[in-house]
C-alpha cells in the first residue's frame, strides 16, 4: 500500500467519521489495519469507538497502538480520554502525564488533564493546566504574527 493510496483511504474514512458513520469507519479501518499498522489508523479507530461510547474497545486499540509506538502522544491522549470516560481516573492521569513527558506543551493533553482535574474537583490543579495551555496558545499567536 503506497502512501498516496493510504492517504486516499484515510481521507475517505475520515469523511465517514465526520459524517457519524462509525460502524463503517470501524469496519473499513480494521480491514486497512490488516494491510498496514499506520498510527493514524489506530487513532481513527479509537475515535470511532469513543464516539459510540465503546471506551473499552478504544482502550484495547490504543494499547495495541502503544505496543508499536509507545511514545506517540496522540495514542497516549486517546487512551487517557477513554480511561477518563470509564471513570478510571488514576489510569487516565497516568497516560496524560506520560504524554506530557514526551511533549510538555501538547495543548490537547493539557486541556484534557485540566478537565480530568476539574471532574475530580481539584479546581486549582485544573486551573494550572488550563493556564499553561493558554500561555502556550498565546505565545504561538505571538510567533505567528511576528
Amino acid at each position: 500500500l503506497s502512501n498516496i493510496e493510504l492517504k486516499k483511504k484515510v481521507d475517505k474514512i475520515t469523511n465517514k467519521l465526520k459524517a457519524g458513520l462509525f460502524d463503517e469507519v470501524i469496519l473499513d479501518t480494521k480491514i486497512l489495519l490488516k494491510k498496514t499498522k499506520h498510527p493514524i489508523l489506530f487513532n481513527i479507530l479509537s475515535l470511532a469507538f469513543q464516539s459510540k461510547g465503546e471506551f473499552d474497545n478504544s482502550v484495547e486499540i490504543m494499547n495495541d497502538a502503544l505496543q508499536l509506538s509507545p511514545r506517540n502522544v496522540l495514542h497516549l491522549n486517546n487512551l487517557a480520554i477513554s480511561y477518563h470516560n470509564l471513570a478510571k481516573y488514576a489510569e487516565a492521569e497516568k497516560y496524560f502525564l506520560r504524554g506530557l513527558e514526551f511533549e510538555p506543551n501538547y495543548i490537547n493533553i493539557l486541556n484534557n488533564i485540566g478537565n480530568l482535574k476539574k471532574d475530580l474537583n481539584l479546581i486549582d490543579e485544573a486551573i494550572n493546566y488550563y493556564k499553561k495551555s493558554l500561555t502556550i496558545q498565546d505565545s504561538e499567536k505571538i510567533k505567528a504574527s511576528s
